[in-house]
């Protein structure tokens, strides 16, 4: 029996595994990816006060590590304070 890499994928730094995890979510909704985040760490609603833009998230990793993202046409923008957005693939 396969197994589905999406379960099986180890989060630890958001930031730094950006491109595993697009790879590992690629094809699902936005909704999936959020709900798939949220089961590895804590994920937290940035407010924005423009309604027009997108809804960002703040996301902490069981040890401990930070990312922020947002969806840009369905893929994952990753953001970190101080260090070059690792844009989607």
């Amino acid at each position: 029996m396969a197994t589905d890499p999406a379960n099986n994928f180890h989060l630890i730094d958001l930031f730094d595994q950006a491109k595993a995890v697009q790879a590992v979510l690629r094809g699902q909704t936005e909704k999936q990816k959020v709900t798939w985040l949220a089961e590895r760490g804590t994920l937290t609603l940035i407010p924005t006060r423009d309604e027009r833009a997108s809804q960002g998230y703040w996301f902490r990793s069981t040890l401990g590590l930070e990312c922020a993202f947002y969806f840009s046409n369905g893929d994952i923008v990753f953001v970190v304070p101080g260090r070059s957005v690792a844009a989607a693939l």
